[in-house]
């Protein structure tokens, strides 16, 4: 499919690609866009699925210089501080707020749900994220921007990992079959072009009883119900993709996958949601004694 230009009053004039439904295929440019479309980005859901996704996408080509996260995370903390300039003040001055209450950690989740081995990090930024990981794991990383994944691979070569620049689909046919005990996608899928593919890959680079752990924002919490189109979960164009639990667990079977929550995983009063997909073929390390994790 060729890419196209669109005129985004944020980003200028940006090359993107159509998007059909990402988890069932369906063209949906006969429906009306969901109301929180915004700019150029339209937002649809599938009339067959029923997944919520914005129908196009920035080309991969393009973000290695012109929209890299780094470019688009300036630009939507704008938008959002136009767009609820009192309520997104006092959230940026009380963040500690978030530290009150236990988060889930990838290290901590890994070493519960992982058999120790090589774990890969889609979207892995900085590396930052893995520095707690137990020394059982050898950390690699995929990352599309080229200062983030340099820092990473420096970070992860000292524990003889590494870290691939290029777009997910990419990085991820570059390692051989059953390579990893784990993949972490902590806050990636979202942004993903094509995230069905995306996982298809994961579970093939996945050693059979290996994991990959999910964090997305959760389309279906009761915080987007109330606050609407000013819902923290819209980043346009980044967030491609908007998950409830049932969808994530549909595209994860689709991929392959059995999808195992405990029971804080997809709490409705909660923005993000987690999910751990399992290869079979092997003994999942604790669900019995994590499922209430």
């Amino acid at each position: 499919m060729e890419p196209f230009e669109v005129h985004s009053k944020n980003l200028g004039t940006v090359q993107v690609l159509h998007r059909d439904c990402p988890l069932c295929g369906r063209n949906n440019d006969d429906q009306l866009e969901v109301e929180y479309s915004y700019d150029v980005w339209t937002i649809r859901e599938c009339a067959d699925c029923g997944f919520v996704y914005i129908d196009k996408g920035p080309d991969y080509a393009k973000l290695f210089a012109e929209l890299s996260w780094e470019t688009t995370t300036k630009i939507e903390e704008q938008r959002r501080a136009e767009l609820r300039p009192v309520t997104y003040k006092a959230s940026k001055l009380t963040r500690m707020r978030m530290h009150l209450l236990p988060r889930k950690q990838m290290p901590i989740m890994v070493e519960t749900w992982a058999q120790p081995g090589p774990v890969i990090d889609l979207g892995c930024g900085d590396g930052a994220q893995m520095n707690d990981m137990s020394p059982a794991f050898v950390p690699f990383g995929i990352e599309i921007s080229t200062e983030l994944a340099k820092a990473a691979d420096m970070l992860f070569s000292a524990s003889g990992g590494a870290c691939v620049n290029a777009p997910t689909l990419d990085g991820l046919k570059s390692f051989g079959d059953g390579f990893f005990s784990a993949a972490t996608l902590r806050s990636y899928l979202e942004h993903e072009m094509h995230p069905l593919a995306v996982l298809g890959e994961v579970h093939r680079v996945l050693k059979p009883g290996g994991v990959a752990i999910v964090k997305v924002p959760n389309y279906a919490s009761l915080n987007r119900m109330v606050m609407g189109s000013k819902w923290c979960g819209f980043r346009y164009p980044d967030h491609l993709n908007y998950f409830t639990p049932k969808s994530l667990k549909k595209m994860g079977e689709k991929a392959g996958f059995t999808a195992h929550y405990g029971l804080t995983y997809t709490l409705p009063t909660s923005d993000n949601m987690y999910v751990v997909f399992k290869k079979d073929g092997g003994r999942t390390k604790c669900y019995s004694a994590c499922r209430g994790g």
